[in-house]
């Protein structure tokens, strides 16, 4: 069988001998008919690739839909989106499957470094070789399909190709993070969540947030900048200018590209950040009121999901972690806002969810929808000042009275930050 690099693809002896390797073990139209393959080249990160075609038997024997970012640090887990099984529009590629209908252009990679029994590791179309897989295996459907498989990828290469594979209206910015993070950063993030208890062991961030009640990439990521931004406010604090300012917790960006804040902060600290003695603790403390405001609400008459996961929302988490690490250098203050608030008298949760969406001040307009529920500035500057008025007494609890004032607070230093007026 002819091997034949395409006018556009530079010759590489590794490629080559890669796609003999793949020919030999994978069965193909290309091979049963005796007609030459081309290797092709991509004109932007020069990856090599072939089209091959394949039948739903082979497919069912060779695919794998777990196809891994970094396949040397031997993790199983998904770098793709989760499977929507139950999705209408998979349910309609299950029956055209079934009704022998076939699909082209998935998207594969050929690697045996994991999962070598299942050398092809799907990167695009993944529902649609789920479906091939379903039918063939329940109903014994065996059609020609069409793919193309890429060799030898580097890590930026692979990088991209998961990218472009799921760029599509239905994937959320989530997915983009946690393969960036995955790919150029490695697993710290990940790792460092597990440890302080923010993910559960054998957890990965989610692909889609809104589908999840797990800690995102870039809420993961906002906790761990704001803390460091705090602690550098705070050091140049006395305890008397504490109350004094409006503080701006950060939110991390999300989507194709790296936080540039972010970016800088593990660039500045490398290993010694996810080792940090005082974030380690904030974390756990976090946790602790994450899991604390979750099961509060889950056995409460209140039981809806945006209540549950009030510690998750970005005005929250990014207030919360500021304040930690604006409290570093005033211990007294510090060990009261890591413990979990006592719920206020007549109300199950510790964060007050339900007082905090019904909370209104007399200069929002109408349509706000309530304390720590978006993310925009204002809110975090808002919830910076709850968390902070809160550690003044340990008594203290998130009530209707507490949350006035330090809403107050922020109206009023504004005010009096513009100097005075005629």
């Amino acid at each position: 069988m002819e091997i034949k690099f395409d006018k556009n693809a530079v010759k590489n002896q590794e490629v080559e001998k890669a796609v003999k390797a793949f020919l030999n073990e994978v069965d193909t139209a290309e091979e049963t008919r005796d007609v030459p393959v081309f290797i092709h080249q991509d004109g932007v990160k020069k990856s090599y690739y072939t089209h091959c075609i394949l039948t739903g038997a082979t497919i069912a024997k060779v695919i794998s839909l777990d196809a891994r970012l970094n396949p040397e640090n031997g993790e199983p887990f998904r770098a793709n989106r989760e499977l929507l099984l139950t999705h209408n529009t998979f349910l309609r590629m299950k029956a055209d499957a079934e009704n022998k209908r076939e699909f082209n252009d998935i998207i594969a990679e050929y690697t045996t470094a994991y999962l070598p029994k299942t050398p092809l590791k799907v990167w695009g179309g993944q529902h649609r070789a789920q479906a091939i897989i379903e039918a063939f295996q329940q109903k014994k459907v065996s059609r020609y399909h069409g793919f193309r498989i890429y060799f030898c990828l580097s890590k930026e290469q692979r990088t991209e190709l998961a990218l472009i594979s799921n760029t599509n209206i239905a994937v959320s910015n989530d997915l983009f993070d946690r393969q960036l993070e995955e790919t150029f950063l490695g697993p710290h993030l990940r790792r460092w969540c597990t440890k302080v208890g923010l993910l559960k062991a054998g957890e990965d961030f989610p692909d889609v947030s809104s589908r999840s009640e797990r800690l995102p990439t870039q809420a993961a990521r906002t906790f761990i900048v704001n803390y460091f931004k705090g602690k550098q406010t705070g050091e140049s604090l006395s305890g008397e200018q504490l109350d004094r300012n409006v503080y701006e917790p950060y939110l991390c960006q999300s989507g194709m590209f790296l936080d540039e804040e972010y970016r800088k902060l593990t660039e500045q600290m490398g290993n010694a950040l996810w080792t940090d003695k005082g974030l380690m603790e904030a974390g756990k403390a976090f946790a602790r009121l994450n899991t604390a405001q979750h099961e509060a609400i889950k056995r409460s008459k209140s039981n809806y999901r945006s209540f549950r996961l009030k510690a998750l929302t970005p005005s929250v988490l990014s207030a919360w972690s500021y304040v930690a690490g604006l409290l570093q250098a005033h211990q007294n203050r510090l060990q009261i806002h890591l413990t979990v608030p006592q719920a206020p008298k007549g109300v199950p949760d510790p964060l007050n969810a339900e007082e905090m969406f019904r909370f209104r001040y007399y200069q929002d307009i109408e349509t706000y929808r309530g304390l720590g529920t978006r993310s925009i500035l204002k809110d975090r500057q808002r919830m910076s000042q709850v968390f902070l008025a809160r550690t003044i007494d340990p008594e203290a609890t998130l009530d209707k009275k507490l949350l006035n004032q330090a809403v107050n607070q922020v109206a009023a230093l504004r005010f009096f930050s513009k100097g005075y007026t005629v």
